[in-house]
């Protein structure tokens, strides 16, 4: 049987740049023979993770639809943030719109999107697509409160990027970059992912102060004058997150609580 890191490795080879495989081409990115590839995808394709595409191809499979209908219906973080996203974004500008995302291994994903009317062109922060840890203020406040050590390993690995992004050309810059955005509480970027969009970002933190995620306003850069009143709106949001997570319920706060 196929071991689950390399059963996980196949599935990372499937991308929207690639989206389907022949076993033959799969063995030969993994290094691996086609005998072994075959059990790969067996396993694979037997527990709904991929399926045939024809033409001896493979993509992914029906498998990930029902999972994500779950994620949806039950994951924790998602059905604590749904109301009170739905009641804060009746507080921001037209145009805006509201997002909550979490960590993915060194990207950043968007698990929820409600937006105004008039919000104008798709966001950068898609649903599902991972995004860059070091642009945008969405990004940058979980990658605030990650834990030192894991900080200091994405440093070491992408010094370019973070150098290229602003948040410091070595470790002490990057290190009061982040400390900069811990003591503010809050994050707020303009058009570093967006052009013409202003994003406001709050961490949202589990019982232990780890991160679980962000909650974000994205505005428009015409409305940069209601980032003081809307800051406060966040950090209300957030905490009712917070106590709704601890508390293993779904509710949201009322409407004047975020006044």
């Amino acid at each position: 049987m196929a071991g689950p890191d390399r059963t996980i490795s196949v599935l990372k080879l499937f991308t929207l740049e690639r989206p389907a495989w022949t076993v033959e081409r799969l063995a030969a990115a993994l290094g691996v023979s086609a005998s072994s590839a075959y059990r790969y995808v067996a396993v694979l394709t037997e527990a709904g993770l991929l399926t045939g595409a024809g033409g001896g191809a493979y993509v992914l499979g029906p498998a990930f639809i029902q999972y994500d209908r779950q994620i949806q219906l039950t994951d924790p973080l998602l059905q604590a943030s749904r109301p009170v996203m739905e009641e804060i974004l009746r507080l921001a500008p037209a145009g805006s719109t509201v997002l909550l995302c979490r960590l993915f291994g060194e990207t950043v994903l968007c698990m929820q999107q409600v937006a105004g009317r008039q919000a104008g062109d798709a966001l950068s922060y898609e649903r599902g697509r991972p995004m860059p840890l070091f642009r945008g203020a969405t990004s940058k406040v979980i990658l605030a409160w990650l834990p030192s050590r894991e900080v200091r390993r994405i440093f070491e690995t992408h010094r370019a990027e973070i150098a290229a992004s602003g948040l410091g050309a070595d470790w002490a810059g990057f290190r009061s970059a982040l400390g900069r955005i811990r003591r503010a509480g809050h994050e707020v970027s303009h058009a570093e992912l967006d052009a013409g969009r202003t994003g406001i970002a709050m961490p949202i933190l589990d019982e232990g102060r780890r991160v679980l995620g962000s909650l974000s306003f994205v505005i428009p850069a015409a409305e940069q004058a209601a980032v003081p009143r809307l800051v406060p709106v966040l950090v209300a949001a957030a905490r009712g997150i917070e106590r709704a997570m601890g508390q293993s319920t779904a509710a949201g706060l009322p409407i004047e609580h975020y006044n």
